[in-house]
């Protein structure tokens, strides 16, 4: 008999242990998310033109840099242009980023796809600089990339463009893109 009980005991908590383990087998949560697409003014990534003119600009809610404006289809060769002031670029810049994320980013800043001309030197550029006007990077078709690290929440940042044709003719393209990254 208490070899039986024993046994029956044994077997309880066996099967007591072996249900204990295993809580459940499945289960199911629904949570909402929010993701709201907006104009790139108002993003994570804040992008504003500047009050450089009409050559850097919101179109559709994007931010556009076209020099083939109004009647114009490109820059003039061997002429330097410069949209924003480096002597100023917090007062006047080509256009801003902002993270207004609620935490601090590293961006990259990257240009790609300029090309087509012979020249080795620097012919398009994008200065980048703080709130204090102190330069933090610079991107351009020669060094395609920077990184900026520990951009706080709220913090925006300023770009001056320099392009400079010296050298190039009407057959060179220093088109591309911009990608800022967090």
């Amino acid at each position: 008999m208490k070899l039986k009980l024993a046994t029956i005991l044994m077997v309880v908590v066996v099967a007591s242990a072996t249900i204990g383990a295993s809580a459940y087998t499945s289960a199911t949560l629904s949570r909402t998310a929010s993701v709201d697409v907006v104009n790139d003014d108002a993003g994570l990534i804040g992008l504003a033109d500047g009050s450089s003119g009409d050559l850097v600009y919101n179109n559709s809610g994007q931010l556009a840099i076209d020099f083939a404006r109004g009647s114009a289809t490109g820059a003039n060769a061997n002429a330097t242009f410069e949209i924003g002031n480096t002597a100023d670029p917090v007062n006047g810049s080509a256009f801003t980023i902002t993270n207004q994320d609620i935490t601090s980013h590293s961006f990259t800043v990257s240009y790609t796809g300029a090309g087509g001309t012979a020249v080795t030197a620097t012919n398009i550029e994008f200065q980048i600089y703080d709130g204090t006007g102190a330069s933090v990077g610079t991107v351009s078709e020669e060094n395609t990339s920077t990184t900026l690290s520990g951009i706080g929440s709220g913090t925006t940042l300023y770009v001056v463009i320099v392009v400079d044709t010296t050298g190039l003719s009407s057959a060179d393209d220093l088109s591309g893109s911009l990608e800022i990254s967090a």
